[in-house]
């Protein structure tokens, strides 16, 4: 995952490119060889708590543009597109939160893309869900590797005019690709790396506290996947079915069924008859092997749900109409969710259906209390 970083910066880095800067009086680079400047520069960058880089990227017949605002100790946030599939993202030191259906779609995660449609998806940083948003992100993020790409190709390097850029007094060091404007007040920060047809960045804010923090109702990345590995390799069952090919953990698919309808269902999204749209958005978040059944009316006589059959119920009445999803895993777990209202998307109700009674509407409705 650490080598896309260099590869989305290339164009950028074989220009010397970099960014904006806020000063004082004067620090003396101006009197200085192109060479210190740009060491001078580079250290400026490294030693960061924060910036604000925005511009565009053009690298392999690709253009990448930015606008990015980097909070130190891993704390970073803005939006990013690649050949027009755009997302927004929110970086924290653990996690990372992404929103933009057009990027999943692009990147080939077209079932990610309808379960989410505009909501935030939240994953750890290796997870693969997300790993060509990381690879962009981090290229702009880490202050570090940012650094170490000034000047890392472009040479040798001269000395040019002074000058400003956006009021901030700059010294400009000029390589064979393009140009970069050094603060000459206060510290050497790299203002401005014009690359021509490569591409130009903006750093401005350094030092600002940009109170980064983690979006509002994001949906787990482990809440949308359907199956697990099975915990034991060697692990045998008397039943029927595939493990593999079922679900493994009943309690990750509910919660993960009533984050999609809670997103899905609308007082416009569909009818009852298909679980107000949540049937179709589920089943593309879903491995082919597991279908999605919608019951209404009578649920006395109603399939019961298995490992490879999700069941959803829709309710209309008067007081309120009912979402509910069943699910039964390989192990014999019968979970419970239920959403309520008009539309039914609010207040979420979970419960377990007792062991030993079949895992059907009827009786997924008893351990809810109805």
């Amino acid at each position: 995952m650490h080598q896309p970083r260099r590869a989305a910066v290339t164009g950028l880095a074989a220009c010397a490119l970099l960014i904006a800067a806020c000063g004082a009086s004067g620090n003396g680079e101006d009197g200085k060889q192109a060479q210190q400047i740009l060491n001078d520069a580079k250290a400026a960058l490294k030693s960061a708590s924060s910036y604000h880089i925005a511009g565009t990227v053009n690298n392999d017949g690709s253009t990448i543009t930015l606008d990015v605002k980097v909070d130190g100790s891993g704390r970073a946030a803005g939006h990013m597109a690649q050949d027009g599939a755009g997302f927004d993202f929110v970086e924290l030191s653990d996690k990372l939160y992404i929103r933009g259906r057009a990027f999943f779609a692009k990147k080939g995660n077209q079932q990610v893309a309808d379960a989410l449609g505009d909501r935030w998806l939240a994953a750890p940083p290796d997870d693969s869900t997300v790993g060509d948003a990381v690879s962009s992100i981090d290229a702009f993020t880490k202050a570090s590797d940012l650094a170490d790409s000034l000047g890392s190709s472009g040479g040798p390097f001269s000395k040019g005019s002074t000058g400003t850029v956006d009021g901030q007094p700059v010294v400009w060091i000029k390589g064979k690709d393009g140009s970069l404007a050094v603060a000459t007040s206060g510290k050497p920060y790299p203002v401005q790396l014009d690359g021509g047809s490569h591409g130009k960045l903006d750093l401005t804010q350094y030092g600002t506290h940009f109170g980064i923090s983690a979006p509002a109702n994001s949906v787990d990345v482990a809440d949308l996947q359907a199956s697990a590995d099975s915990s034991s390799s060697d692990s045998t069952s008397d039943s029927s079915t595939d493990s593999t090919k079922a679900v493994v953990d009943a309690t990750k698919v509910r919660d993960g069924v009533l984050e999609v309808a809670q997103g899905t269902i609308t007082a416009s999204s569909g009818t009852a008859n298909d679980a107000w749209g949540v049937a179709g958005a589920v089943s593309k978040a879903l491995p082919a092997s597991i279908d999605v059944s919608v019951q209404t009316g009578d649920l006395s006589a109603q399939p019961a749900a298995t490992p490879t059959s999700i069941v959803l119920v829709a309710q209309e009445n008067s007081s309120g109409d009912l979402f509910m999803v069943v699910v039964l895993d390989a192990s014999g777990n019968c979970e419970v969710g239920a959403l309520t209202g008009t539309p039914p998307n609010q207040n979420p109700q979970k419960a377990t259906v007792p062991s030993g009674q079949d895992c059907t509407a009827q009786n997924a409705m008893t351990a809810l209390g109805g």
